[in-house]
C-alpha cells in the first residue's frame, strides 16, 4: 500500500469516527460532529478541516505535507479528550458518598469507540504522510 492511499484512508477513517459515539450518557450517545442542542460543532468542524486538508494534500501528490494536519488532529483530539475527562471527572465535587452514587449512574460516561477510531484514523494519516517523507528523502552515501 502506498503513502498517498494510507493518507486517504486515514482522512476516511477520521471523518468516520466523527459520527461514533464520544459520551453516553442516560442510554443517549452523543458524537463529536452534531452534539443534541446545538448544529455543527466546532470541535468537530477543526477535526473535519484536518482529515480534508490531509487528504486534499494527497491528492495533490503533496502527501508528505499531511503529516502536519495528521499530527494536529491527533494534538486536538487528545486535548478535547481529557478536557472532557476532566469536566467528568470534576462533577461530583464534595458530594456525600451516598449521593455520589446516584449521581455516578446519572452523569455522563466517555465511550471510548468514538475517540480510538478518530484517533486510529489521525494515527493512519499520519504513518502515511511519513512514509512519504521517507520515499522522498535523497540516498544516504555509504
Amino acid at each position: 500500500m502506498n503513502s498517498k492511499m494510507l493518507t486517504l484512508g486515514g482522512a476516511v477513517i477520521l471523518i468516520i469516527g466523527l459520527f461514533l459515539p464520544v459520551v453516553s450518557a442516560l442510554g443517549m450517545s452523543v458524537n463529536m460532529i452534531m452534539p443534541p442542542g446545538e448544529g455543527v460543532s466546532g470541535a468537530g468542524l477543526v477535526v473535519v478541516a484536518c482529515a480534508v486538508l490531509g487528504g486534499a494534500l494527497a491528492l495533490i501528490n503533496q502527501t508528505k505535507w499531511a503529516v502536519v494536519p495528521a499530527l494536529a488532529a491527533l494534538a486536538f483530539l487528545v486535548w478535547k479528550y481529557m478536557q472532557l475527562q476532566n469536566l467528568i471527572s470534576s462533577g461530583l465535587g464534595d458530594v456525600p458518598p451516598e449521593a455520589a452514587e446516584a449521581m455516578a449512574n446519572m452523569m455522563p460516561s466517555i465511550n471510548i469507540l468514538g475517540w480510538a477510531v478518530m484517533g486510529i484514523g489521525a494515527l493512519v494519516m499520519l504513518v502515511g504522510g511519513a512514509m512519504a517523507w521517507k520515499s522522498t528523502a535523497p540516498p544516504s552515501a555509504a
